[in-house]
Protein backbone atom coordinates (compact mmCIF):
# COMPACT_ATOMS: atom_id res chain seq x y z
CA UNK A 1 0.00 0.00 0.00
CA UNK A 2 1.66 3.27 -0.90
CA UNK A 3 2.22 6.21 1.57
CA UNK A 4 1.91 9.05 0.52
CA UNK A 5 3.44 11.37 3.24
CA UNK A 6 5.86 10.42 6.41
CA UNK A 7 5.77 11.51 9.47
CA UNK A 8 8.07 13.63 11.96
CA UNK A 9 9.96 10.61 13.22
CA UNK A 10 13.18 9.58 15.23
CA UNK A 11 14.31 5.94 15.30
CA UNK A 12 13.06 4.69 12.38
CA UNK A 13 13.43 5.36 8.52
CA UNK A 14 11.15 5.36 5.71
CA UNK A 15 12.90 2.51 3.59
CA UNK A 16 12.20 1.22 1.16
CA UNK A 17 9.62 2.82 0.64
CA UNK A 18 6.13 3.05 1.93
CA UNK A 19 7.85 1.05 4.85
CA UNK A 20 8.84 2.12 8.37
CA UNK A 21 12.32 0.33 9.31
CA UNK A 22 12.72 0.04 12.71
CA UNK A 23 16.23 1.42 14.30
CA UNK A 24 15.80 0.77 18.16
CA UNK A 25 14.96 -2.17 19.22
CA UNK A 26 11.97 -1.98 22.22
CA UNK A 27 7.99 -2.35 22.35
CA UNK A 28 5.94 -0.02 20.15
CA UNK A 29 2.70 0.93 19.74
CA UNK A 30 1.35 0.38 16.04
CA UNK A 31 -1.80 1.60 14.94
CA UNK A 32 -2.99 1.73 10.81
CA UNK A 33 -6.36 3.05 9.00
CA UNK A 34 -7.06 2.91 5.65
CA UNK A 35 -10.11 4.51 4.01
CA UNK A 36 -11.98 3.39 0.79
CA UNK A 37 -14.48 2.29 -1.89
CA UNK A 38 -14.85 -0.97 -3.40
CA UNK A 39 -15.67 -1.74 -7.10
CA UNK A 40 -17.65 -4.95 -6.06
CA UNK A 41 -18.88 -6.80 -3.34
CA UNK A 42 -16.00 -9.11 -1.69
CA UNK A 43 -14.33 -9.90 1.78
CA UNK A 44 -10.91 -7.46 1.88
CA UNK A 45 -7.76 -7.50 4.49
CA UNK A 46 -5.97 -4.45 5.36
CA UNK A 47 -2.90 -5.87 7.20
CA UNK A 48 0.33 -4.53 8.89
CA UNK A 49 2.87 -6.83 7.87
CA UNK A 50 6.55 -7.48 9.42
CA UNK A 51 9.28 -8.75 7.38
CA UNK A 52 6.77 -9.08 4.97
CA UNK A 53 4.36 -11.68 6.94
CA UNK A 54 0.86 -10.39 8.17
CA UNK A 55 0.88 -9.70 11.78
CA UNK A 56 -2.49 -11.32 13.44
CA UNK A 57 -3.40 -8.51 16.26
CA UNK A 58 -3.16 -5.68 12.50
CA UNK A 59 -5.58 -7.81 10.61
CA UNK A 60 -9.15 -6.37 9.96
CA UNK A 61 -11.28 -8.45 7.63
CA UNK A 62 -14.47 -6.95 6.39
CA UNK A 63 -16.79 -8.09 3.89
CA UNK A 64 -17.04 -4.53 1.56
CA UNK A 65 -20.52 -3.75 -0.02
CA UNK A 66 -20.28 -2.20 -3.70
CA UNK A 67 -19.85 2.03 -3.51
CA UNK A 68 -19.93 2.22 0.36
CA UNK A 69 -17.30 3.73 2.06
CA UNK A 70 -15.03 1.78 4.64
CA UNK A 71 -12.69 2.14 7.18
CA UNK A 72 -10.19 -0.74 8.37
CA UNK A 73 -8.42 0.47 11.54
CA UNK A 74 -6.31 -1.47 14.64
CA UNK A 75 -3.73 -0.48 17.45
CA UNK A 76 -1.89 -3.00 19.28
CA UNK A 77 1.41 -3.54 21.23
CA UNK A 78 4.17 -5.19 19.79
CA UNK A 79 8.18 -5.92 20.56
CA UNK A 80 10.14 -4.88 17.68
CA UNK A 81 13.85 -5.20 16.77
CA UNK A 82 16.20 -2.99 15.30
CA UNK A 83 16.07 -3.63 11.03
CA UNK A 84 12.31 -4.79 11.36
CA UNK A 85 10.35 -3.51 8.67
CA UNK A 86 6.81 -2.77 8.88
CA UNK A 87 4.13 -1.77 5.97
CA UNK A 88 1.00 -1.74 5.26
CA UNK A 89 -1.07 -4.41 2.64
CA UNK A 90 -4.41 -5.00 0.94
CA UNK A 91 -6.07 -8.20 -0.02
CA UNK A 92 -9.18 -9.83 -1.52
CA UNK A 93 -10.88 -12.99 -2.44
CA UNK A 94 -11.82 -11.47 -5.83
CA UNK A 95 -10.15 -9.13 -7.66
CA UNK A 96 -11.48 -5.68 -7.32
CA UNK A 97 -11.10 -1.97 -7.18
CA UNK A 98 -10.13 0.20 -4.25
CA UNK A 99 -10.58 3.53 -4.38
CA UNK A 100 -8.95 5.43 -1.79
CA UNK A 101 -11.05 8.25 0.31
CA UNK A 102 -10.60 12.03 -0.19
CA UNK A 103 -8.38 13.68 2.33
CA UNK A 104 -6.26 11.32 4.92
CA UNK A 105 -7.07 8.06 3.52
CA UNK A 106 -4.15 5.57 4.30
CA UNK A 107 -2.28 5.55 7.74
CA UNK A 108 0.32 3.84 9.65
CA UNK A 109 1.74 5.21 12.73
CA UNK A 110 4.43 3.41 14.79
CA UNK A 111 5.48 5.12 18.43
CA UNK A 112 7.64 3.86 20.87
CA UNK A 113 6.82 3.61 23.94
CA UNK A 114 9.82 1.52 25.67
Amino acid sequence: MALADTMPSADVTYTPANSITIDTPGTYEVSFMLRGTASLGASTTVAVRLNGTEIPSFTNTQLLTIATATEFAGSALVNLAAGNVLDLAVSALLALSLTLANGTNATLIVKKID
